[in-house]
């Protein structure tokens, strides 16, 4: 595997591959229809740090589909929030892999992007892909300021994951909220509210396969 800056004077996939976002539909409870998952959470100078596997989103069409030659896209969102039903909304992060395989080299080119940076890299077979973009380790969700008045309460935190989503330009949307935020505290709940309504509401998005878990309440220290 070996890492290697792009260059940000190209338009950035993390834009491209972030799912629409319908900001007309109502937020309905996510603790009734998100499956409960066991995350491993520590914190790093006030921030949360996740950890946690989603290799099961890799089924065996995905990895088919992923080794076919053509770019593929994995995308990952994860919001939190004090309440179980996501109702009041801290802070979030994304992620995206666009993973392509190049036939005549025999290996997969992979970009990671994130809100901070987006990083090149080539891994030589499917199960690394599939680690690098499916298995967490420690991804940091918002920033110190977002997390000083949760002391000492417990939140939730929420996880969605596609594969090739399609993308319209409201994605841009929360792109502009990542960029002058800098992962700061919820400004605007309406926004966040249709937001993470796409976490229970199969309608707003379409991909080809996505996969939803809600992690057990944590305790913010």
């Amino acid at each position: 595997m070996i890492p290697r800056p792009s260059r940000r004077g190209a338009p950035s996939p993390f834009v491209a591959l972030l799912v629409a976002l319908t900001l007309l539909a109502p937020l309905v409870a996510l603790a009734q229809q998100v499956p409960g998952r066991t995350l491993g959470v520590m914190w790093h100078d006030g921030v949360p740090q996740l950890y946690f596997s989603a290799r099961d989103l890799a089924t065996a069409d995905v990895r088919r589909k992923l080794a076919s030659g053509l770019p593929q896209n994995l995308m990952m969102r994860v919001v939190a929030s004090r309440s179980a039903d996501m109702s009041t909304p801290i802070t979030l992060t994304a992620q995206s892999c666009r993973v392509t395989y190049d036939i005549m080299a025999e290996t997969y080119r992979v970009q990671v992007s994130t809100p901070e940076r987006d990083v090149n890299e080539s891994i030589a077979t499917l199960d690394g892909v599939v680690r690098r973009c499916l298995e967490v380790h420690g991804i940091p969700v918002g920033q110190r300021s977002a997390w000083v008045a949760q002391r000492g309460g417990r939140v939730y935190f929420a996880v969605r994951l596609e594969f090739n989503p399609l993308s319209p330009d409201t994605v841009r949307r929360i792109r502009h909220w990542l960029a002058n935020s800098g992962g700061g505290p919820v400004q605007n709940d309406a926004f966040f509210g249709s937001f993470v309504s796409l976490f229970v509401n199969r309608r707003l998005v379409s991909a080809e396969r996505s996969l939803s878990f809600q992690s057990q309440p944590v305790r913010v220290p």
